[in-house]
């Protein structure tokens, strides 16, 4: 492996690759597919790490009522992310009300970052006794409710499970270890925040990284080996890679997460 990572071509993304990965969409999309084109050209585990960006700004947040003493805070930032949030407010919410709030939240805080907009209604809620609109107040409540300890999160797609199963299925010698090593990954791989903080552990160095067998980490991990690259959006950085058996293709696996990750960066830093 370290003589490939050597020997490696430093070629451009296949011209079929490339058009699948410029798809109209969000970042969030372009993520999504180049999951999808790692797993098909490499028959293993793709996956696409966003970068975790502090500069994220709210593009518009929407309040839903769920049973009518709660409301599902949806927050939408530039780019695509969506995180949402389940809050029980002081005052029952009709429908009516909770679209107006959004509304008002929306003219009033969209465009700031998350920090700044957090910082503005808290600040606009110290001046609550001038807030003679008592509707004002209460969707400055409900915001404040829903953006507390909402931070910018890495998101994680992953794409390609079934290639996995279907290999180390084929692996009779010691079939029950093969499915305790199968759930331990596919339930990290559902729990994916664990996913990604051993991979950000991995990624410290730039270019490709390739963790194999017991050099993980995790012991969970120990039966596989990771080959993963960063790319860069022009201000953070990103991670794609392959995840497989150790007994994988590694020259596969290296050349299309070098490849993916190097259109990724052209697309995303406007090369």
């Amino acid at each position: 492996v370290d003589g490939l990572l050597g020997a490696r071509p430093r070629g451009r993304a296949l011209p079929d690759m490339e058009a699948r990965l410029r798809q109209p969409g969000t970042v969030g999309d372009l993520l999504e597919h180049a999951s999808q084109e790692i797993s098909r050209a490499s028959h293993q585990i793709g996956f696409a790490l966003g970068p975790a960006n502090p500069s994220m700004r709210l593009q518009h947040i929407d309040f839903v009522d769920l049973d009518g003493s709660r409301v599902l805070v949806i927050l939408v930032a530039a780019g695509g992310q969506i995180t949402h949030k389940v809050v029980q407010p002081e005052e029952r919410c009709d429908l009516a009300f909770l679209q107006q709030a959004a509304n008002y939240v929306n003219t009033e805080f969209a465009g700031l970052t998350l920090h700044e907009a957090r910082s503005a209604i808290v600040e606009r809620l110290r001046q609550e006794r001038m807030l003679y609109d008592k509707l004002a107040a209460r969707a400055l409540r409900l915001a404040r409710t829903g953006l507390a300890d909402v931070a910018p999160e890495q998101t994680l797609h992953v794409q390609g499970t079934a290639f996995l199963v279907d290999e180390l299925a084929g692996d009779t010698a010691d079939r029950d270890r093969t499915i305790e090593t199968l759930r331990a990954l596919v339930g990290m791989v559902e729990e994916k925040h664990r996913l990604v903080e051993i991979l950000t552990k991995y990624m410290d160095a730039e270019g490709l990284t390739v963790v194999i067998g017991s050099e993980h980490l995790v012991p969970d991990l120990q039966p596989f080996s990771i080959v993963a690259s960063r790319y860069h959006d022009g201000e953070h950085s990103g991670t794609v890679g392959v995840i497989g058996p150790t007994r994988m293709r590694y020259q596969r696996a290296i050349t299309v997460v070098d490849r993916v990750s190097q259109t990724m960066t052209r697309l995303l830093d406007g090369q």
